[in-house]
């Protein structure tokens, strides 16, 4: 937090968004070589805690945090900018740490999370539609927010330490259970509630698309994680309807994905099938799935974000994120090309990328418990194979778009961001017991 305090202060001086960045470079690297190799808790108090998913999700957001500060190099407003991106990280450390003992704590944080993402949408969002991306952000996540709240002061567990709340909740219900758990699943998104983030990612710039999907939708799945402790019960009773949703809408959603031709919602209905994985992956409750949501989460989160980084890069160029626009890029831009390529095939899961270890894993879950279920899940893998091929395709070959205006050549910076998306995404796999 110390730190976080000494970057403000960096921030506010003119043109120092690349000292905050390398800082950030280096708070990753410290964080990394402190990794605890085993998934119990530790440092454990009254006021902070945190286990081995909160230390890797952590460093995720780090490092989304750092790329953002490559990405926004050229936006106005930049001390305002650079302090609210600086704001979500110092509220996602409260939020990480004080989760591990105290729930009311906890929620607080996970609702003021959202202040500075409505922030960017509003202040540096591209259309007027952005306001109406903001409403309905602002009302998923409240409308089913309060009712979590409701429970909290009901069951009044906000007093004892995490671990020990299973002895207090054997009189839960299954509103009890709706209640506590649909406010993660809409910030995942679950299908049927995912309404929201089309939306807040087509006006929100290049940095909202990146937290939206690097981190945000992460919190979701942290959320998920702990309070299935809590209602261990009934999800053994009611996940057979949540994974079948998901199964169905996962379909579904793939579908969707061949009928898009906004750059932006292509990649963020993507990011819906892939959430739907995780979720699946922690309701079916054993290791197999666990490890499997936890590495698609960490993947999904590099890689979705490097896709709208690449979605960025274009829209700079054409002014416009339509895919008719975008057509025959590998004809101007073919190092670019090769970066696309690249981050689609991970998308699709080619090895030696960390989707395909999550998927994998994910599979043998699913397997475990309903064997049946397996080839309608082949079924979606190859759906999210093929929109990704149609979405390298697309973009990268036809007829090239000739009133094209401000054609200029990609920075340097610009390289430097998709490879280091890129990186960690197909390396990760050397150092994959971490994970499991």
């Amino acid at each position: 937090m110390l730190f976080l305090f000494s970057m403000i202060f960096l921030s506010s001086k003119f043109n120092s968004w690349w000292l905050v960045q390398n800082f950030f470079f280096f708070f990753f690297f410290f964080m990394y070589f402190k990794i605890p190799m085993f998934n119990y808790f530790l440092n454990i108090s009254y006021l902070f805690g945190m286990d081995m998913i909160f230390y890797l999700l952590f460093m995720l957001s780090i490092w989304i945090i750092s790329l953002v500060y490559i990405a926004s190099i050229n936006l106005k407003f930049s001390y305002y900018y650079y302090f609210n991106n600086l704001m979500y990280i110092f509220i996602l450390i409260f939020f990480f740490c004080f989760f591990s003992d105290n729930f009311l704590i906890f929620y607080i944080f996970y609702e003021i999370n959202l202040i500075p993402i409505i922030i960017l949408i509003y202040g540096w969002g591209y259309q007027y539609e952005r306001f109406k991306a903001g409403f309905y952000l602002f009302i998923y996540m409240i409308f089913f927010s309060l009712p979590f709240f409701g429970c909290l002061l009901n069951l009044n567990i906000d007093y004892f330490m995490f671990m020990y709340y299973l002895d207090y909740l054997n009189y839960m219900n299954l509103f009890y259970y709706l209640f506590l758990m649909f406010i993660f699943l809409v910030k995942m998104p679950l299908f049927l509630f995912h309404i929201w983030l089309p939306k807040a990612h087509v006006e929100a710039p290049i940095s909202g698309s990146m937290i939206l999907a690097g981190i945000m939708l992460k919190l979701g799945g942290f959320g998920i994680y702990r309070v299935l402790m809590l209602v261990f019960k009934f999800n053994l009773k009611f996940n057979l309807y949540f994974i079948s949703l998901c199964l169905l809408g996962m379909f579904y959603l793939s579908l969707i994905c061949f009928l898009q031709s906004d750059l932006k919602i292509l990649i963020a209905y993507s990011s819906v099938v892939h959430m739907g994985l995780v979720i699946i992956g922690f309701l079916i409750y054993n290791n197999w799935g666990y490890s499997g949501a936890l590495l698609l989460m960490y993947a999904h989160g590099l890689c979705s974000s490097g896709l709208f980084c690449l979605s960025n890069i274009c829209y700079i160029r054409f002014k416009s994120r339509s895919m008719f626009m975008n057509k025959g890029l590998i004809n101007i831009y073919p190092f670019l090309s090769f970066w696309w390529f690249m981050l689609c095939s991970s998308n699709m899961s080619f090895p030696p990328s960390l989707n395909l270890f999550g998927e994998v894993f994910l599979l043998i879950s699913l397997m475990s418990w309903l064997d049946y279920l397996y080839s309608f899940y082949f079924l979606i893998l190859i759906c999210m194979f093929l929109y990704s091929l149609y979405l390298y395709l697309y973009t990268q070959y036809g007829k090239l778009y000739l009133s094209m205006n401000y054609l200029f050549n990609i920075f340097l910076s610009e390289y430097l961001l998709l490879f280091l998306h890129w990186l960690p995404l197909n390396l990760i796999f050397l150092i994959t017991e971490i994970f499991i």
